[in-house]
Protein backbone atom coordinates (compact mmCIF):
# COMPACT_ATOMS: atom_id res chain seq x y z
CA UNK A 1 0.00 0.00 0.00
CA UNK A 2 2.80 2.56 0.92
CA UNK A 3 4.08 1.71 -2.44
CA UNK A 4 1.05 2.56 -4.08
CA UNK A 5 0.48 6.38 -2.35
CA UNK A 6 4.53 6.94 -3.17
CA UNK A 7 3.40 6.07 -7.04
CA UNK A 8 0.31 8.12 -6.98
CA UNK A 9 2.63 11.19 -5.08
CA UNK A 10 5.26 10.80 -7.86
CA UNK A 11 2.75 10.83 -10.60
CA UNK A 12 0.96 13.94 -9.26
CA UNK A 13 3.94 15.75 -8.30
CA UNK A 14 5.11 15.12 -11.84
CA UNK A 15 1.67 16.28 -13.52
CA UNK A 16 2.02 19.13 -11.52
CA UNK A 17 5.29 19.79 -13.22
CA UNK A 18 4.54 19.37 -16.71
CA UNK A 19 2.17 22.64 -16.64
CA UNK A 20 3.61 26.28 -15.67
CA UNK A 21 1.67 26.58 -12.23
CA UNK A 22 2.27 27.47 -8.35
CA UNK A 23 3.34 24.97 -6.35
CA UNK A 24 3.62 24.93 -2.67
CA UNK A 25 5.91 22.56 -0.69
CA UNK A 26 7.63 22.19 3.13
CA UNK A 27 9.40 19.13 1.93
CA UNK A 28 12.58 20.47 1.81
CA UNK A 29 12.58 23.02 4.59
CA UNK A 30 10.87 21.18 7.25
CA UNK A 31 14.04 20.98 9.72
CA UNK A 32 15.15 24.37 8.68
CA UNK A 33 15.20 26.59 11.76
CA UNK A 34 17.07 30.46 11.29
CA UNK A 35 17.50 32.82 14.38
CA UNK A 36 17.37 36.15 12.87
CA UNK A 37 18.69 37.95 15.52
CA UNK A 38 21.80 35.68 15.39
CA UNK A 39 24.90 37.46 14.37
CA UNK A 40 26.04 37.64 10.61
CA UNK A 41 29.34 36.90 9.56
CA UNK A 42 30.44 38.21 5.95
CA UNK A 43 33.78 37.41 4.29
CA UNK A 44 34.27 39.39 0.67
CA UNK A 45 37.23 41.08 -1.46
CA UNK A 46 35.95 44.31 -1.16
CA UNK A 47 33.83 46.44 1.33
CA UNK A 48 32.06 49.60 0.03
CA UNK A 49 30.03 51.85 2.56
CA UNK A 50 27.10 53.86 2.17
CA UNK A 51 26.65 56.42 5.01
CA UNK A 52 23.59 58.13 2.32
CA UNK A 53 21.78 55.46 1.70
CA UNK A 54 22.57 53.23 4.60
CA UNK A 55 23.96 50.06 2.78
CA UNK A 56 26.92 48.39 2.30
CA UNK A 57 28.25 46.28 -0.62
CA UNK A 58 30.24 42.99 -0.36
CA UNK A 59 31.95 42.05 -3.76
CA UNK A 60 34.16 39.22 -4.66
CA UNK A 61 33.80 35.65 -3.28
CA UNK A 62 31.26 36.75 -0.75
CA UNK A 63 30.42 34.47 1.87
CA UNK A 64 27.61 34.95 4.75
CA UNK A 65 26.82 33.08 7.53
CA UNK A 66 24.14 33.22 10.34
CA UNK A 67 24.15 30.11 12.34
CA UNK A 68 23.64 27.11 10.22
CA UNK A 69 23.41 29.24 7.52
CA UNK A 70 24.93 29.88 4.76
CA UNK A 71 24.76 32.42 1.36
CA UNK A 72 27.36 33.02 -1.11
CA UNK A 73 27.35 35.29 -4.34
CA UNK A 74 30.08 37.42 -5.81
CA UNK A 75 27.74 40.37 -5.04
CA UNK A 76 25.55 40.97 -1.64
CA UNK A 77 24.24 44.51 -0.56
CA UNK A 78 23.00 44.37 3.12
CA UNK A 79 20.58 47.12 3.72
CA UNK A 80 20.54 48.31 7.59
CA UNK A 81 17.55 49.13 9.94
CA UNK A 82 17.51 53.12 10.82
CA UNK A 83 17.72 52.07 14.50
CA UNK A 84 20.69 49.83 13.72
CA UNK A 85 21.02 46.22 12.84
CA UNK A 86 20.44 44.29 9.48
CA UNK A 87 17.20 44.65 7.84
CA UNK A 88 18.00 42.40 4.60
CA UNK A 89 20.53 41.07 2.54
CA UNK A 90 20.05 40.98 -1.36
CA UNK A 91 22.76 38.85 -3.08
CA UNK A 92 23.78 38.50 -6.99
CA UNK A 93 25.56 36.09 -9.31
CA UNK A 94 25.82 32.40 -8.17
CA UNK A 95 24.01 32.61 -5.40
CA UNK A 96 24.14 29.57 -3.20
CA UNK A 97 22.01 28.91 0.02
CA UNK A 98 22.89 26.14 2.32
CA UNK A 99 22.14 24.86 5.25
CA UNK A 100 22.92 21.70 7.37
CA UNK A 101 19.98 19.79 5.24
CA UNK A 102 19.33 22.00 2.43
CA UNK A 103 21.33 23.36 -0.72
CA UNK A 104 19.38 25.59 -2.96
CA UNK A 105 21.01 27.99 -6.27
CA UNK A 106 19.57 31.07 -7.99
CA UNK A 107 20.83 34.04 -10.05
CA UNK A 108 19.91 36.34 -7.29
CA UNK A 109 18.27 36.13 -3.98
CA UNK A 110 16.60 38.55 -1.13
CA UNK A 111 17.30 37.25 2.61
CA UNK A 112 15.29 39.53 4.92
CA UNK A 113 15.89 39.07 8.40
CA UNK A 114 13.03 41.58 9.29
CA UNK A 115 10.58 39.41 7.95
CA UNK A 116 12.03 36.06 8.21
CA UNK A 117 11.95 35.32 4.45
CA UNK A 118 14.00 33.94 1.79
CA UNK A 119 13.28 35.18 -1.79
CA UNK A 120 15.33 33.37 -4.57
CA UNK A 121 14.88 34.16 -8.35
CA UNK A 122 16.73 32.67 -11.51
CA UNK A 123 16.74 29.31 -12.34
CA UNK A 124 16.23 28.25 -8.78
CA UNK A 125 17.69 24.27 -7.71
CA UNK A 126 16.36 23.30 -4.55
CA UNK A 127 18.28 19.97 -3.49
CA UNK A 128 17.81 17.81 -0.04
CA UNK A 129 20.13 14.66 -0.24
CA UNK A 130 18.65 13.04 -3.52
CA UNK A 131 15.76 15.05 -3.96
CA UNK A 132 15.45 18.06 -6.03
CA UNK A 133 13.17 20.73 -7.23
CA UNK A 134 13.73 23.30 -9.90
CA UNK A 135 11.60 26.28 -10.36
CA UNK A 136 11.80 30.20 -11.63
CA UNK A 137 11.28 31.76 -8.06
CA UNK A 138 10.81 30.14 -4.90
CA UNK A 139 9.76 31.83 -1.97
CA UNK A 140 10.44 30.57 1.82
CA UNK A 141 8.88 31.77 4.93
CA UNK A 142 12.07 31.19 7.06
CA UNK A 143 9.41 30.54 10.55
CA UNK A 144 7.52 28.21 9.22
CA UNK A 145 9.45 26.09 6.55
CA UNK A 146 6.55 26.93 4.23
CA UNK A 147 7.91 27.57 0.69
CA UNK A 148 6.10 28.53 -2.87
CA UNK A 149 7.55 28.16 -6.20
CA UNK A 150 6.70 28.98 -9.36
CA UNK A 151 7.43 29.41 -12.78
CA UNK A 152 7.71 25.60 -15.01
CA UNK A 153 8.45 23.80 -11.36
CA UNK A 154 10.14 20.51 -11.62
CA UNK A 155 10.17 17.53 -8.87
CA UNK A 156 12.21 14.88 -8.54
CA UNK A 157 12.17 12.45 -5.94
CA UNK A 158 14.07 9.54 -5.31
CA UNK A 159 11.73 6.89 -3.83
CA UNK A 160 13.12 3.70 -1.73
CA UNK A 161 12.54 1.16 -4.71
CA UNK A 162 14.80 3.57 -6.98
Amino acid sequence: MRQILTLVSIILLTLNASFPAVAQTNLFFDSLSLDPNAPVNMTSDKLSISQADGSARFEGNVVIGQGDMRISAELVIVTYLAEGGIDQLTALGGVTFVTKTNEAESETANYSLTNNTLVMNGNVLLKQGQNAISAETMNVDLATGSAILTGRVRTVLKTSSN
